[in-house]
């Protein structure tokens, strides 16, 4: 059962709007949680990133007669507060450079169980050390020297907020110094607190703009793939006269040139389908016309029972079965339900018998069919589909050739390929006409014509059947001299 609660679908203008905002949306989510959760954090790293290299700089640069420029102008340009100890003269600072009145480094004054704390920090870790503290503890320095180890207190990580930089590095004269090095992460409140108006304000700009920016891109794409989805509804009407308007994105046109091109195919198929169905009812017609007629006269005129119109009631039935036969194998060659059974067989062989058996069969009407080889040649194919290729390719022949009623069969041999040319004197194709004469009852003088012998099927299964074997086949004509049908198969040992 139906279900009557259809699901409803946005429109594409709908959907690439809502996608397009809903991407400016999770920028803008993803730009607010940076700033509130990491901010505070990356600030930290780059300021201690900053303060470590200035350590690196003054270390390297112990021994140089400007140390003490080198110091300014690294503090200046760092917003550093540093001091430089001599630790083989009780600790003395040989370099002062003070910028922050609520520096850690200038509060303290009694070194010895701070240094020797940070001293032993930076020792273990190969001579540098970098630690973030809280400033408050050292304002009224209500902590225990003896029992401090440098670092931060686990109750104070929170509001740390001074870095420390410790650098140990001995000069020329194989003298030990401390680098002591400070700087605050503050004010970063009033930092994130600007950084959280400004994001405000761009979050605004953003939303309205990505809105405007989402409507008139939704539009732009949208809006030929409804024309193309209105103009497909109306081919699915089988109007294949509709025409889509190749415009929008690289995409969008190639879509609206590949449907105009199926358009156009649908109407040749819809013609096609059409004069099919017109010459099959002649062919069906004919036959059946005339077993209805001779079978009427032989029940209404005594003495007409004779061989000669049973016979022709049992020609034209032949007719109708081998044209109901023709199609059934069309339409399995077509939809690929045909079994092929591939194995190893003489062409040549198939070639002569199906020669001689022609022979026998219109010779009395004058016909001439003419085989010519050189030597026996085998391949890999399906017997009886390979015969039903020459069979069809010689009828076609003695419909087509001219008055000299004489049909030639060509095997010729090109390195490890064998071709098999049927050739009559008709009056030829033109060129433009070549490509169509492989489809069901295509005729070039649209003019159904009975054939003399077959169904006016032929071309299409000989095509059908030579594409499962992927043998190249072909046709080469010059009007009044007659046409040339070939297919080539690979030579097998």
């Amino acid at each position: 059962m139906k279900n009557s609660k259809q699901k409803k679908h946005l429109s594409i203008n709908a959907n690439v709007f809502l996608s397009m905002v809903a991407v400016a949306l999770v920028l803008v989510a993803i730009l607010w949680i940076l700033q509130i959760a990491f901010t505070g954090l990356i600030y930290k790293n780059i300021k201690t990133s900053a303060i470590s290299n200035a350590s690196e700089t003054i270390a390297t640069n112990i021994d140089s007669d400007n140390l003490e420029g080198l110091i300014s102008q690294v503090a200046i340009s760092e917003d550093l507060c540093i001091k430089v100890i001599d630790l083989k003269n009780d600790d003395t600072e040989i370099y002062d450079e003070h910028f922050h009145n609520d520096c850690i480094i200038h509060k303290i004054t009694d070194y010895d169980a701070l240094i020797g704390s940070w001293y032993n920090n930076a020792e273990e870790n190969g001579g540098a050390y970098t630690t973030i503290l809280p400033r408050e503890m050292f304002r009224d320095f209500e902590y225990d020297p003896d029992s401090f180890n440098g670092q931060t207190p686990e109750k104070d990580v929170e509001r740390a907020n001074c870095i420390i930089s410790i650098r140990l590095v001995v000069d020329e004269n194989g003298i030990e110094h401390m680098i002591l090095s400070n700087t605050s992460v503050e004010p970063l409140d009033s930092t994130v607190k600007t950084i959280r108006i400004m994001l405000l304000v761009l979050t605004l700009i953003a939303v309205v703009v990505s809105l405007i920016a989402s409507y008139i891109l939704s539009k732009r794409i949208s809006t030929p793939i409804s024309k193309i989805n209105t103009a497909a509804k109306s081919l699915s009407d089988s109007n294949f006269k509709t025409i889509f308007k190749e415009e929008g994105p690289k995409e969008v046109r190639e879509l609206a040139s590949t449907l105009n091109e199926t358009a156009a195919q649908l109407a040749q198929l819809d013609r096609m389908q059409k004069e099919l169905i017109a010459n099959i009812s002649h062919d069906l017609r004919t036959p059946l016309t005339m077993i209805s007629g001779y079978s009427e006269v032989m029940r209404d005129i005594p003495g007409e029972n004779t061989p000669e119109n049973i016979q022709v009631i049992i020609d034209e039935t032949a007719r109708l079965n081998s044209l109901v036969s023709d199609l059934l194998n069309v339409s399995k060659l077509q939809s690929g339900t045909q079994i092929m059974d591939i194995k190893r067989v003489s062409i040549t062989n198939i070639a002569k018998e199906t020669v001689s058996r022609f022979e026998r069969l219109v010779s009395h009407n004058g016909y001439k069919i003419e085989f010519s080889y050189d030597q026996e040649v085998f391949i890999e194919a399906d017997e009886t589909r390979l015969l039903q290729v020459v069979y069809n390719l010689i009828t076609n022949a003695i419909n087509y050739t001219g008055e000299d009623k004489t049909v030639k069969v060509v095997q010729s041999i090109l390195d490890n390929t064998v071709r098999i040319s049927v050739m009559d004197s008709g009056e030829g194709i033109s060129e433009e006409n070549l490509p169509l004469i492989w489809d069901r009852y295509y005729k070039i003088d649209k003019v159904h014509k009975r054939a003399i012998m077959g169904t006016g099927l032929g071309l299409s299964i000989v095509k059908n059947i030579l594409l499962l074997h992927d043998s190249r086949f072909g046709v080469s004509s010059e009007i009044g001299k007659g046409s040339t049908f070939w297919f080539e198969f690979k030579i097998v040992d």
